[in-house]
């Protein structure tokens, strides 16, 4: 189906992440080398996840990742900044995969301004 919202997990390789998240032997190693070398849509769920695994949910995130997330520790800073640092990069690059498809709506377009807007509302998050 590709992507259906502006949400974090509101597009196929976000879910197909979370997926693997679940069935990775160890979550924050996981987390982490997605922030690295994920793909956009990984990262941006990689950030989604560590702000509920921080307490912090949002509206954006689906049902699923808040009821994986209960009961896990509270990631370490560290991995909150780089998840911050991560999404930050995308946001300065219009030209990055995944960022280019909401950019050449136009930056008037609201569909992108949401997309924005939920960006900065994960980093404000894991804050």
């Amino acid at each position: 189906m590709g992507t259906w919202s502006s949400e974090s997990f509101g597009n196929d390789d976000a879910l197909d992440w979370f997926g693997q998240l679940q069935e990775a032997p160890s979550a924050l190693p996981f987390i982490e080398e997605t922030l690295t070398s994920g793909s956009t849509e990984s990262v941006i769920a990689a950030g989604a996840v560590l702000a509920v695994l921080s307490g912090k949910d949002g509206a954006d995130v689906h049902p699923d990742v808040i009821a994986w997330c209960a009961g896990k520790a509270a990631p370490p800073a560290s991995l909150k900044q780089a998840a911050i640092d991560a999404i930050q990069a995308i946001i300065d690059d219009p030209e990055a995969d995944g960022h280019d498809t909401w950019a050449e709506l136009g930056e008037d377009d609201e569909d992108y301004l949401a997309w924005l807007s939920g960006l900065k509302s994960i980093q404000a998050r894991l804050r």
